[in-house]
C-alpha cells in the first residue's frame, strides 16, 4: 500500500477491502456446491483490484499465499476429498487451494490496517485474528455449509468446535502456516525495499 495514503483514503480503502471479503464470504455460503469457482474467481477480481489500484506489495502478498497453499496442498492431496467434485488444478482440490491463499491473504491485509510500532504486536494481532478466524470459518464450514473433507473424516476434531477433521500432523500445520506466511510476508517486503533502494541510487 503507498505510504502517501491519507487517513481518509485508507479508510476507505479498509471499507472497500472489507466489502470484497464480505461479499465472497456471502456469496461462498449461499452457493457452497460451486464454492471452488467462486473462491477462483475471486482470486482473480482481487488480483486485478490490487494490480488497478497499484498495490503491488499486496500483489506479491497474495502470490506469496497461493505459493504456500500450493506447496500445502500439493503436499496433502491425498488427504484432501469432498462430496462435492471440485475442480482440480494439477491434481489438486481448487477448494482448499483458493481457501487456503484467500485466508491467508486477506487475514494479513486487514491486519496490516493497525500497525504498531513493535513488529511482535503486528505479529501477535495476525495470529490472534488468523486463529480465531480459523476455527471459525471451519466451524461454520462444516457444521452449517456441510463441507466436510471426507479423506480425514475418521480423525477426531478439535475440542469445543469439533472442527478441523485431520491427523494430528495436519492440525500442527494447521496452526502454523500463518505464522509462516506472516515471517515470509516479512522477509519478502524487506528484500523487495531493498532492491527498490538499489534501482533507485
Amino acid at each position: 500500500m503507498p505510504a502517501t495514503l491519507t487517513l481518509v483514503s485508507r479508510r476507505n480503502l479498509f471499507f472497500a477491502d472489507l466489502s470484497i471479503g464480505l461479499s465472497i464470504i456471502l456469496i461462498f455460503s449461499v452457493f457452497r456446491n460451486w464454492g471452488d469457482w467462486i473462491l477462483l474467481i475471486s482470486w482473480v477480481i482481487i488480483f486485478g483490484y490490487l494490480m488497478g489500484m497499484k498495490r503491488y506489495i499486496s500483489v506479491s502478498h497474495q502470490l506469496l499465499a497461493t505459493l504456500i497453499a500450493a506447496l500445502w496442498v500439493h503436499y496433502a492431496r491425498d488427504y484432501y476429498g469432498y462430496h462435492v467434485d471440485f475442480v482440480r488444478i494439477f491434481g489438486m482440490s481448487s477448494l482448499p487451494l483458493m481457501a487456503w491463499s484467500l485466508l491467508l491473504f486477506g487475514i494479513l491485509e486487514y491486519c496490516n490496517y493497525c500497525k504498531f510500532k513493535r513488529k511482535v504486536y503486528n505479529f501477535l494481532l495476525f495470529f490472534l485474528v488468523f486463529l480465531t478466524l480459523g476455527l471459525l470459518f471451519e466451524t461454520i464450514a462444516y457444521h452449517l455449509l456441510d463441507l466436510r473433507n471426507t479423506m480425514t473424516a475418521k480423525y477426531a476434531g478439535l475440542p469445543i468446535c469439533d472442527c478441523v477433521h485431520a491427523p494430528n500432523w495436519m492440525k500442527m500445520v494447521y496452526f502454523s502456516m500463518g505464522p509462516v506466511y506472516f515471517l515470509l510476508t516479512q522477509l519478502s517486503d524487506r528484500l523487495t525495499g531493498i532492491l527498490r533502494n538499489d534501482w533507485t541510487t
